[in-house]
């Protein structure tokens, strides 16, 4: 336990070497600042309509403890995730706007906390 938060183990998939990985990653497209997500999971996100830079307030899908990991599907779209305006809780924000930058995130219950990032 970290703090309040209870870190559950992420649901990766096994390899056949028998590590653990996030897996390759499922397309999920921003709609009113809005995506729906499933834990232990990695999400390329697309912006709304392809537009060039869209921002991601409120992430859906997750309890206290799951996780889940967000890089950008296109290096030409940024999905800017913005801190305090929906339910994510991260330092300041951030930009992906490179399909190698990623994020992992943590629930509280209520908000999304920052737990790794390489934008």
């Amino acid at each position: 336990m970290i703090g309040n938060i209870d870190i559950k183990q992420p649901q990766y998939v096994t390899t056949s070497g028998g590590g653990s990985s996030w897996g390759s990653g499922e397309d999920v497209t921003i709609a009113g600042g809005v995506i729906s997500v499933e834990a232990g999971k990695w999400y390329k996100v697309e912006t709304q309509g392809g537009v060039a830079s869209d921002d991601l307030d409120t992430i859906n899908g997750l309890s206290a403890g799951e996780q889940v990991m967000l890089s950008a599907v296109n290096d030409a779209h940024t999905v800017v995730l913005k801190n305090g305006t929906g339910n994510l809780n991260i330092k300041v924000d951030t930009s992906l706007d490179d399909t190698v930058d990623r994020m992992i995130l943590i629930s509280d219950g209520t908000n999304l906390v920052e737990a790794s990032s390489r934008p």
